[in-house]
C-alpha cells in the first residue's frame, strides 16, 4: 500500500500574518514541506519548543478541513484534486470567527471564540464529498484513535469516516504544540504563545480557498499541491 496520505487544509496565505507566525512558531512550511527557522520566544527555551511542536512541524500550520487519509486503490489523485475542486466551486467563502489561544484537551491551539455552522458546513461538504477516495483505515490504523478516550459517537466517526472529529464532532483549530501534560508548564508555554500571537487574536479570518496537501510518508512534512478558490470564478 502507498504511504502516501492527502488532506484538506486551510492554509493561511503565505504572504499573511498568520501564516508568518505559524512558519515561525512551527519551524516549517508548509507550502514547500521544508523547515525554518523557529523564531526565540520570551517564556520558553528554543529546544524546548523544538521539542513541543515535533507532532505539528509534520502536518504545518492549517486548520483541518477533511483530515489526512491513505488514498483508495481505485482512484487517481488527479481525480482527488478534479473532486475538490468541483466542491469547492459549489462552496462559498466563510470568514472564521475572531481567534483565540485555547487549550484543548492538553494541547495549546488557536481556535475560533465562538463555533460557525458555516465553517463546519464547509467541513462537512468536504469530508462527504471526497470520502469514496479515503481507503477504509486497518483495524490497527484506527486503533491509534482509541488510544485516547473517545465517547461513543467519536468512535462511531472513526468507523464511518476513519476519524472521530468530523461532523457533528468538528471543532476548527490551529495546533501549536504536542500534549502538554504538565500542567504546570501547559500554563508557562500558554503564556508564552499568547504574548507571541497576541497581534492575531480577535481578528477573524478569510476563508477564500482550501489547500490540498501531501505527505509523502509519515516521516516527512505535509506540504501543499493545489490551493483552490472556493466558489465559482465570474464567467
Amino acid at each position: 500500500m502507498s504511504a502516501e496520505r492527502y488532506a484538506v487544509y486551510f492554509v493561511p496565505p503565505h504572504d499573511s500574518a498568520l501564516a508568518a507566525f505559524g512558519r515561525s512558531w512551527l519551524g516549517c512550511d508548509v507550502e514547500t514541506g521544508e523547515t525554518v527557522a523557529q523564531n526565540d520566544f520570551d517564556g520558553i527555551s528554543p529546544a524546548r519548543l523544538t521539542a513541543l511542536t515535533a507532532g505539528p512541524r509534520l502536518y504545518g500550520f492549517h486548520g483541518t478541513i477533511k483530515p489526512p487519509f491513505y488514498l483508495a486503490p481505485t482512484v487517481t489523485v488527479d481525480g482527488l484534486l478534479t473532486a475538490a475542486r468541483i466542491c469547492a466551486a459549489s462552496s462559498t467563502p466563510v470568514d472564521i470567527p475572531p481567534l483565540e489561544l485555547a487549550t484543548i484537551g492538553k494541547f495549546i491551539a488557536l481556535s475560533p471564540v465562538k463555533s460557525s455552522l458555516k465553517l463546519e458546513g464547509l467541513a462537512t461538504n468536504f469530508v462527504r464529498a471526497l470520502e469514496g477516495f479515503r481507503r477504509h483505515q486497518t483495524v490497527k490504523e484506527a486503533a491509534r484513535y482509541r488510544q485516547d478516550k473517545l465517547t461513543v459517537h467519536q468512535e462511531q466517526m472513526v468507523d464511518h469516516w476513519g476519524y472521530p472529529f468530523v461532523l457533528e464532532e468538528f471543532r476548527f483549530h490551529m495546533s501549536l504544540t504536542e500534549r502538554i501534560d504538565s500542567d504546570q508548564e501547559r500554563a508557562e508555554i500558554f503564556a508564552a504563545a499568547y504574548k507571541a500571537s497576541g497581534d492575531l487574536l480577535g481578528l477573524s479570518v478569510p476563508v477564500k480557498e482550501v489547500a490540498v496537501c501531501l505527505q509523502a510518508n509519515p516521516r516527512e512534512m505535509m506540504r501543499v499541491i493545489e490551493r483552490i478558490p472556493l466558489g465559482r470564478n465570474p464567467s
